[in-house]
């Protein structure tokens, strides 16, 4: 019986000692959470509290100084101006409104989606009809020219598509608003409103002649057109009127199509063609008083580079081709101004991101299953007898493999938000289904300057996002030095070879950025103009003996002190300086969870390109060129909505001559 008494005694002490080793172990580990919780606090409130702190979060007194200039008190506010602004605008909307272009343009957009959706399936139907006879006469009349099977697959599908269209009884807008996926589309991306669906039925039966005689017409034009053109022709042509009705939705379809311009063999002129339709059609809007147009001093600063790169290509050692690439420019920074001024509500600007992301996922799917099926992948920027154990690069659709990676590592932070910000479930699973393809598809890109970009980029927004974030970050310190040891050694092999001269690649870079130094001491001040042409007809007489053939410097700050001179490079600066401002003086001050997200997401993806912009010239692709300052609208838009609405709950109204109440895109 003692000792059975003995044992349960011993056995309770075990217990207490068991429980008050446990107790110890939650407090030291509460301890070293507490000591780095206060150790983050430290931190957060030394820099917010600093000198840079406080300069980095004043852009709304220099705003406010601006608004106040002299500049802005004799000219924008002047009382003359703007009694001759309204005069004009007034007129030119009345000639607008009254112009018989216009009205045709009205009654026909009316016209096409009452119309039954039957009479659109006669166009279809007769369409895919002619273009198999054209393709059953090219078959048994080798005259004309050869048959080609794709003709008849092609009209065949037409043909079956149309029978649904043939059997229904709505009309365009209604058959659209009961559609799952163009319902979809029409309501939650393109912001229509639900009673847009409901029209009452235009029946017509001369139309419905038409439009057959129509489809006769253009599927006999087979015979010297391929039908995926006529057919690309009226996509385009829905997608224009589109955009002539809601300059919004342009805005969101060309963040969307950015990287499927590959498919075009002109991508860049397509992408500015689509900037331009845009405009006009903003401007259209604008003088018939339906949009607004505001600017801040961020808004000149990017005037001002503009202006700085138009002059260094009117001027540039690249001739008239020098001087095409700098109009492209210049009309792509045009985006900027487009987004700032059409994005006036979150809605339209997670509109733009869902956009942005949809698009970004899908190119990194493309550029897995590229890597993993051995297809498509480049080894044409790849030292492989340094990198023995890589097989090649994604480039997805993309022609090149870094170019690929700087687009994802711009879309990575926006999936972040969108995994974050997520209510649901489902919306949080494919925002981390989005994370992780984008995350995988740049580490298949094997550019180690998208790696550094990349982790960069992800460590900022998770330190701006929490500040728990500095905790973990230096609990995980302690397990860096074992990564080598989990990680592929090829990934290991590659980050580490940073900085590696025995790297061709990098040898390549050096040598490039040693080039251009030597022809910036000769054009420090003015630049020998803008563009990669000047660069290449320049720089050969710099180069380093086999370097003599780079197209660019290899560096995005390199390139822009070469081809614009030291005022280029500071006008640039200035942007970066103000962005930056207005991003942390709206993540300090405001209190909109979704709307901070979305400023810290543009702010982490511009510094993350930025970073990269240190080894590559990640604007030698005009659809990055485009993107960058799309993102830089995003947070720009975002910000002055925040702020819009910050005035709307004070009841502070400022009014500003520009300001015109805006109307839904259904106008």
């Amino acid at each position: 019986m003692k000792n059975m008494r003995g044992g349960k005694e011993l056995k309770k002490r075990k217990n207490r000692s068991a429980d008050t080793g446990d107790i110890a172990n939650i407090v030291s580990v509460s301890l070293i959470f507490f000591l780095f919780d206060k150790f983050s606090d430290f931190i957060y409130n030394a820099i917010k509290n600093s000198f840079f702190g406080k300069i980095f979060t004043s852009y709304t007194k220099e705003q406010e100084a601006f608004d106040n200039s002299y500049l802005r008190a004799h000219f924008a506010n002047s009382g003359l101006i703007k009694k001759y602004f309204r005069n004009f605008r007034k007129f030119l909307s009345k000639e607008f409104e009254s112009s018989y272009i216009l009205n045709m343009i009205t009654k026909a957009s009316k016209g096409l989606v009452t119309m039954p959706l039957r009479t659109l399936g006669n166009f279809f139907f007769s369409f895919g009809i002619y273009v198999v006879i054209i393709y059953l006469l090219r078959l048994f009349l080798p005259v004309i020219s050869e048959a080609d099977i794709s003709y008849a697959i092609i009209g065949i599908i037409v043909c079956v598509s149309a029978i649904p269209m043939l059997l229904s009884h709505d009309n365009i807008a209604s058959a659209v608003g009961k559609s799952a996926v163009l319902g979809a589309l029409f309501s939650n991306v393109f912001g229509y409103r639900e009673e847009v669906f409901k029209q009452r039925t235009n029946l017509s039966k001369a139309k419905s002649n038409v439009m057959i005689f129509f489809g006769m017409a253009l599927g006999i034009l087979t015979v010297a057109v391929h039908p995926l053109v006529i057919l690309s022709v009226i996509v385009l042509t829905v997608m224009v009127a589109l955009i002539f009705v809601s300059p919004e939705i342009g805005i969101v379809i060309s963040l969307f199509v950015i990287p499927f311009l590959s498919f075009f063999e002109y991508s860049a002129l397509m992408l500015g063609l689509l900037v331009l339709i845009i405009c006009v059609s903003f401007l259209v809007k604008l003088i018939r008083g339906k949009r607004i147009l505001k600017f801040e001093i961020i808004d000149l600063a990017v005037v001002f580079f503009a202006v700085i790169i138009y002059f260094s290509g009117a001027i540039s050692a690249g001739g008239f081709e020098g001087y095409k690439e700098v109009l492209l420019s210049c009309e792509l920074i045009l985006g900027y101004f487009l987004i700032v001024n059409l994005m006036r509500t979150e809605q339209w600007i997670r509109r733009c991101i869902s956009a942005l992301v949809t698009s970004g996922t899908i190119v990194a799917f493309i550029g897995i299953g590229q890597y993993f099926f051995n297809s498509l992948s480049s080894e044409a920027w790849l030292d492989t007898e340094y990198f023995y154990d890589i097989k090649g690069r994604a480039v997805s659709l993309f022609d090149n493999p870094n170019i690929l990676a700087i687009y994802l590592v711009i879309v990575l932070p926006f999936a972040l938000y969108m995994m974050i910000s997520a209510q649901k479930g489902r919306a949080k699973l494919l925002g981390a289904i989005s994370v992780a393809s984008v995350l995988l598809c740049i580490v298949l890109t094997w550019s180690r300057g998208a790696w550094l970009a990349a982790i960069f980029c992800l460590v900022l927004f998770l330190l701006i996002y929490s500040r728990k974030t500095l905790r973990y970050m230096l609990l995980s310190c302690m397990f860096v030095p074992f990564l080598p040891f989990f990680l592929p050694q090829s990934v290991v092999r590659r980050f580490t070879s940073i900085g590696d001269l025995a790297d061709s690649s990098t040898m390549y870079r050096v040598y490039t950025w040693r080039g251009t130094l030597n022809m910036i001491k000769e054009y420090f001040m003015g630049g020998i103009g803008y563009g990669s042409t000047a660069f290449q007809n320049i720089y050969p007489q710099y180069a380093y003996a086999g370097i003599e053939a780079a197209e660019h410097s290899h560096s995005l700050f390199l390139q822009i002190l070469v081809g614009t001179g030291i005022i280029g490079l500071i006008a640039f600066a200035l942007i970066i300086f103000l962005f930056t401002q207005m991003n942390f003086e709206y993540i300090k001050n405001s209190k909109d969870m979704s709307g901070k997200l979305i400023v810290t997401a543009a702010f982490c993806a511009i510094l993350a390109s930025l970073l990269f912009g240190m080894f590559d010239l990640t604007w030698y692709s005009y659809r990055i060129f485009f993107l960058f300052w799309a993102v830089m609208a995003i947070a720009s838009a975002c910000v002055r909505v925040g702020r819009d609405e910050e005035r709307r709950h004070s009841t502070d109204e400022m009014a500003d001559f520009f300001d015109i109440p805006i109307v839904t895109n259904q106008e």
